[in-house]
């Protein structure tokens, strides 16, 4: 066996170059959370801005409908505002159900890359790993042989 010595200093000196790769890793997981969930939230919004379009143009259509078949446009769009209100007390009446699905789909998002990492942890690796993370937040690892100073 190599005559190795053990050395408190170069000890030292890779704990806090651990610790610093470590926040390092969970400032850029984080970034990669934050930039996900703002994509998301941005998609999201977009698909609401044009679902109310098309709630509109067609609460418009069967209003006009309606007042042709009524005989009255006033007639026509009344009935659509029933039935939007129809639709408000429904909400109301099932909004904690509502609340609960958006909740764990919010959950679900912020959790879901974390799943995947718990698995590969449980794996265990006896060997030192050489973590990086790229753009997305993805650990790339690499096993490095322990150095001896």
């Amino acid at each position: 066996m190599a005559n190795r010595k053990f050395s408190f200093s170069g000890s030292f000196q890779k704990g806090k170059e651990y610790i610093k790769t470590q926040a390092e890793i969970l400032k850029l997981q984080a970034i990669a959370k934050a930039s996900g969930i703002i994509g998301r939230l941005i998609i999201q919004s977009i698909k609401v801005m044009l679902m109310l379009f098309i709630a509109f143009y067609l609460s418009m259509a069967l209003g006009f409908y309606f007042g042709n078949l009524l005989g009255s446009y006033a007639l026509g769009f009344l009935l659509i505002g029933v039935i939007f209100i129809g639709l408000f007390f429904l909400v109301v009446a099932l909004r904690k159900p509502i609340k609960a699905l958006f909740v764990n789909r919010v959950i679900k998002i912020i959790f879901e890359d974390d799943e995947d990492d718990d698995e590969e942890e449980e794996k265990g690796n006896p060997q030192p790993v050489n973590n990086t993370t790229d753009f997305k937040g993805n650990i790339n690892s690499e096993i490095n042989e322990p150095e001896y100073n």
